[in-house]
């Protein structure tokens, strides 16, 4: 929930009680890129990559918090397909500054929908904020840690718009929140270290976490 991610609509906000957090593509998720001062250039074999920092700020990412966030395009439960190579991302934003990061593209296919206009059963792919493309590496600690896109692993997205950036020839999806699903239970996964105040990540018994989304679409918990 880190800041990261609609790219040019949001021209990198992010909001979480009354907050406004820098985002790619309205998430409270990843992290901004673009700032002279957090970025380097470093040596990685024999090539120079030019190192870019996230540092977000954290808003709380519990089943409460998420499912009253504003910026939740898109609500749904899914299953990761796979993960693609690393891809170096570009938006110019409203103010006419540029905006960078490299994410790792998630495919995961769509089970259920809560909330936005996705197709049950269809593929769509997640930003995974942080990796390196193009001679350039993004680092970012508030977000959901990579081991968290295994194939097979079921998840709960509360998602930006599905739409590409500037550079981007095909469309994706920021989570702003995510929650992973774990036999009866669902844990907090927005964060790759636990909670947005350090502590353990929130869990919640699935059946009673899914009656709460469900209150999206009027649907009741199976």
């Amino acid at each position: 929930m880190s800041a990261v991610r609609t790219m040019r609509h949001s021209t990198a906000v992010r909001v979480a009680a009354a907050l406004a957090l820098v985002a790619l593509g309205t998430t409270a998720c990843a992290g901004a890129g673009g700032d002279d001062r957090d970025q380097a250039a470093k040596k990685d074999g024999d090539r120079s990559v030019r190192v870019i920092s996230a540092h977000p700020y954290a808003v709380d990412s519990s089943p409460t918090a998420a499912l009253e966030f504003p910026m939740n395009e898109n609500v749904f439960e899914g299953t990761v397909v796979g993960t693609r190579p690393d891809v170096y991302a570009k938006d110019v934003l409203d103010d006419g500054s540029e905006f960078e990061v490299v994410y790792t593209p998630v495919v995961v296919q769509v089970d259920e929908v809560h909330k936005g206009g996705l197709e049950e059963g269809t593929e769509v792919v997640l930003r995974s904020m942080g990796g390196t493309a193009d001679g350039v590496r993004y680092e970012i600690e508030e977000a959901p840690a990579k081991k968290t896109f295994t194939k097979g692993a079921s998840l709960v997205v509360f998602g930006s718009a599905y739409e590409t950036v500037d550079s981007e020839t095909a469309p994706a999806m920021t989570p702003n929140f995510l929650y992973r699903e774990t036999g009866d239970t669902v844990v907090d996964a927005t964060y790759a270290d636990g909670a947005h105040d350090g502590g353990p990540a929130d869990r919640m018994k699935r059946t009673t976490f899914l009656g709460k989304l469900r209150s999206l679409d009027g649907g009741t918990a199976s």
